[in-house]
């Protein structure tokens, strides 16, 4: 395989699941404003920093970080290379270049993904329209998904697809992490005791996780069990420990990738070894800074490995059983 198309591959599946998890993330924030007082409300500027785009945004939008803003930021402006618009916009133009390579339906769901998302903007920018047109991003994303694990040959292709989904999920997950444990309310403060319940459900929820939570750990919802579930289950799809798993297996499936896989070795036994309920929030900071620099260490051993080189080289089914 051509490592452009490896590349191509990789980037795809990075693009497309930033924007489900971004529409997703949208619409658990605005449930969770009507859910909290005023006064304690986290407002729209922590998403901005779950993206990494505080520079960008303060350039262009100055300090002040209204709902407007905001959304027309991560959900429209086409000069932000994070926004949903953008994303999807650089995911189909990746998978043009490979479309002979996956199922036609799965093309097809791409292009109309992208012509949707277009076309139904300022639907998608008003109060009224908004939580359905996200809602749409990703059911048509998870179509995408759907398709290429069921229709798609289990090549080498689809492992680069598999690699460059699972670590956008797991760098989401810290990231999501990060910000919204920075945000909560401490739960030894009396009068706001019952809210803290309800920012870590929307912890889960901006995860797709809070069913799965309840049915893997048969508990309340609470911090510890929460930062566990979330960084440690290997169960859980969007689990930061689940996540490398999955990473890990499709680089040992492709073959020579000695260097990813010892960094990522490393992030699963600083997860494994982890005991959260000696975790300051200063310590859960630290923690999620170490994942994310690991998790660019992957990418670059990646990038090294499999798409700076001309061809990516397989291993044949023989040569790998001999």
């Amino acid at each position: 395989m051509l490592a452009r198309v490896a590349g191509n591959m990789y980037w795809m599946a990075r693009y497309l699941e930033r924007a489900e998890d971004v529409a997703r993330l949208i619409n658990v924030n605005a449930n969770l404003l009507l859910d909290l007082p005023r006064g304690i409300a986290p407002g729209w500027r922590p998403l901005v920093t779950i993206m990494g785009a505080d520079t960008a945004f303060a350039d262009k939008h100055g300090d002040a970080a209204d709902e407007t803003k905001v959304l027309r930021f991560l959900i429209a402006e086409r000069d932000h290379s994070q926004s949903i618009l953008a994303t999807i916009g650089s995911a189909r133009e990746n998978a043009r270049t490979f479309r002979d390579a996956i199922p036609r339906e799965a093309w097809e769901e791409i292009n109309g993904l992208y012509h949707f998302t277009r076309d139904q903007l300022q639907a998608g920018l008003s109060k009224r329209g908004r939580f359905g047109y996200l809602k749409e991003i990703i059911r048509r994303s998870q179509t995408v998904t759907g398709l290429l694990a069921g229709c798609m040959n289990q090549d080498e292709g689809y492992s680069f697809l598999q690699i460059g989904r699972k670590l956008e999920r797991a760098d989401m997950t810290t990231r999501i992490l990060d910000v919204r444990t920075a945000s909560l309310i401490s739960g030894d403060v009396g009068d706001l005791r019952p809210f803290d319940n309800i920012q870590w459900m929307s912890v889960l929820k901006s995860l797709t996780g809070y069913q799965m939570y309840r049915l893997e750990m048969q508990v309340r919802v609470q911090r510890d069990d929460v930062l566990r579930f979330l960084l440690r289950s290997r169960r859980f799809p969007r689990a930061v420990l689940r996540c490398l798993d999955e990473v890990g297996a499709c680089v040992e499936e492709l073959g020579g990738g000695e260097r990813p896989l010892r960094v990522i070795l490393r992030l699963q036994r600083s997860l494994e070894d982890l005991d959260v309920s000696t975790l300051s929030q200063d310590a859960v900071h630290e923690l999620i800074d170490g994942l994310q620099i690991g998790f660019n260490d992957v990418h670059a051993a990646l990038e090294e490995t499999y798409f700076m080189s001309s061809r990516v080289s397989v291993p044949d089914a023989a040569s790998s059983a001999a």
